[in-house]
């Protein structure tokens, strides 16, 4: 006969959203208040479940409160566990004929930015009583996330994971060079790779899928450019490009627009390879995905066909305005 205890005999769902939701708002009182109790209701539940665990679960400080090393492995077993949940009650209502559920997802820049909309848009249609909550970030903390438990779906462009992660590659991407029109010596619209070596270089934040292709590349030539400039946004670099500032490599779905417009010109290194890559769906291994999960991603490599199409007909001659 299995031992029950004192965890277990505490871990509700009340609990578990409660530890998810104080990783998620940054506080007890917000926590609370997003899974509906009054925040003396919050403390003694939190209480109790310290008292279980034989161990602090959260520590507090003058802004709020924070998970301890043992509370975000609870919190992250929590929301895997709140996910199944849904996931069986999503099966119900599925056999009822029922479409409804909440899918929390979150992207890395360029798909969440530049493909995200248009297939949200497609997925509403289909799926009207489906609630989607979208964070955007860089890939690698996407994948921090979605370990953590916040998150049940990832679209990321890293080409590597965590084992306990599984990345299912639904579309191709290629890194091409940005540049104000006419501020390099093209040739068929190729540039030198030793010509970067007096560039400066225009950078996404570390952790960045599409900066850490861009800076193997140019580890593997041996050249280092002229200074690195780190901005926050891919709309920040491409800006500063069109201005003349600097050169950048950046997802052709992400500056199709604006070299269709003629305020960016692409390139390509010559004698290279292009910097292809893939965008995957993240997920956690082992856990199944839910009926409106796997219409999301049904939806998503339809969608995302015409997206492929018109950059790829935008870029498909650097150098050369479409």
């Amino acid at each position: 006969m299995l031992r029950s205890s004192p965890l277990r005999e505490l871990w509700d769902t009340t609990r578990m959203s409660l530890l998810v939701e104080i990783e998620r708002q940054g506080s007890l009182s917000a926590a609370a208040q997003a899974i509906g109790i009054g925040q003396p209701s919050a403390s003694q539940h939190l209480r109790l479940l310290e008292t279980a665990a034989g161990q602090r679960l959260v520590e507090r400080n003058g802004r709020g409160s924070r998970l301890t090393e043992a509370g975000s492995i609870l919190a992250a077993r929590a929301a895997q566990a709140l996910a199944t949940l849904g996931a069986a009650e999503e099966e119900l209502g599925e056999l009822a004929g029922l479409q409804t559920g909440t899918i929390r997802l979150g992207a890395s820049t360029a798909p969440g930015v530049y493909l995200l909309p248009d297939t949200l848009g497609c997925f509403r249609r289909d799926f009207p009583n489906v609630t989607i909550e979208v964070e955007i970030a860089s890939s690698g903390e996407i994948l921090s996330r979605l370990l953590a438990g916040s998150l049940q779906l990832g679209i990321v462009g890293a080409e590597k994971a965590d084992n306990r992660i599984v990345l299912r590659e639904f579309l191709d991407d290629e890194l091409v060079g940005i540049c104000k029109p006419g501020s390099l010596p093209l040739r068929k619209g190729k540039l030198d790779p030793r010509r970067l070596s007096g560039l400066l270089l225009l950078a996404r934040e570390r952790g960045s899928s599409s900066r850490q292709l861009a800076n193997r590349e140019l580890e593997e030539l041996g050249i280092s450019p002229a200074r690195t400039w780190e901005l926050g946004s891919s709309e920040a670099i491409k800006r500063a490009a069109s201005e003349g500032l600097g050169v950048a490599f950046l997802s052709r779905y992400a500056v199709a627009e604006e070299v269709e417009r003629g305020q960016l010109e692409t390139f390509r290194l010559a004698g290279r390879s292009p910097l292809s890559r893939r965008f995957s769906v993240a997920h956690l291994r082992g856990r199944p995905l839910s009926p409106s999960e796997r219409g999301f991603v049904a939806t998503l490599t339809r969608c995302c066909a015409k997206n492929a199409a018109y950059a790829e007909a935008c870029v498909a001659a650097p150098g050369k305005s479409a």
